[in-house]
């Protein structure tokens, strides 16, 4: 199924529990596995396990997932240290926009787990966080990905 905006947004299919509680303590971008409560980083723990805590983009300010879409400011959707992050919450079965890293080859339906940047990778030993809607191929870049939370 084919996301309802493309790969504008987050949020593909469900209702994820939004809070905004937070602050960067790092460059963040939308679509990144994100952990911690008043400062929230990209999650740090390759293969670790973590909530499926997605940051999202800021839809009310005119941005999108990627820069082709922000209407306004800078043209970058990305959270710079010490913004407000807009963090999204997926339970098992709802659908999101994430990222892949460079060196992946990824098909659909693989289970994936924490890459330890904030982007996901092939599960190996760790914790399944997501499944891969699409096949992506052999990725040479950051590479965003249709993903459903497990």
């Amino acid at each position: 199924m084919a996301a309802p905006y493309g790969k504008r947004s987050v949020v593909l299919r469900g209702h994820p529990i939004e809070n905004e509680e937070g602050a960067a303590g790092a460059a963040i971008k939308p679509g990144y596995l994100v952990q911690g409560v008043t400062t929230i980083l990209p999650h740090a723990s390759a293969g670790g396990a973590n909530p499926v805590a997605i940051a999202l983009e800021k839809g009310e300010m005119g941005t999108g997932i990627d820069s082709t879409y922000a209407g306004v400011g800078s043209g970058s959707p990305d959270y710079a240290l010490g913004d407000q992050v807009k963090v999204g919450v997926f339970a098992p079965g709802q659908r999101f926009t994430g990222w892949i890293a460079s060196g992946q080859n990824i098909s659909e339906d693989q289970q994936l787990e924490s890459a330890g940047n904030g982007t996901f990778r092939a599960h190996s030993a760790g914790t399944i966080l997501a499944r891969a809607l699409e096949t992506t191929g052999a990725v040479v870049a950051l590479t965003k990905i249709r993903l459903e939370a497990m």
